[in-house]
């Protein structure tokens, strides 16, 4: 009987360090998206031009999701696909028309978050461009 409780005892110890061993990934922390949730306005600096760029990102079912539009007209409400944030870093992707030509092209967004302003960068790969974008919260 002595034996079978140290046995016991022992799985017991070696299943609670087998759960606590190094490579095994903690349960991840739920984010806090009411840092990120709100109208943005982001600014592109494209070298000579700078473009303005309205950013609404809202929850729906516990899902990050949003829109981006350019302040001028030129695109409305491109809906954003790929959306992450980890609670400090915000991506996300977009198909809206470029610059030169207008074509409608994927553009991606890699933005981090300090305290209620964004800074990062925005690339279309399709043109092998990446340029600084900033944002503050409205």
């Amino acid at each position: 009987m002595k034996t079978a409780m140290k046995l016991a005892l022992l799985m017991i110890l070696l299943t609670a360090v087998a759960f606590a061993a190094p490579g095994q990934t903690p349960p991840q922390a739920k984010v806090d998206y009411n840092k990120i949730v709100g109208n943005w306005s982001l600014e592109v600096n494209a070298g000579q031009e700078f473009y303005y760029l309205p950013l609404v990102l809202k929850v729906t079912a516990g899902k990050l999701e949003g829109t981006l539009s350019e302040q001028n007209g030129m695109f409305k409400d491109a809906p954003l696909t790929g959306i992450e944030f980890d609670g400090q870093t915000l991506k996300f992707e977009a198909k809206t028309p470029t610059p030169p030509d207008g074509a409608e092209r994927p553009i991606k967004f890699d933005l981090k978050l300090a305290a209620d302003k964004l800074e990062g960068l925005v690339s279309v790969v399709e043109l092998n461009i990446s340029v600084p974008v900033t944002g503050v919260k409205k």
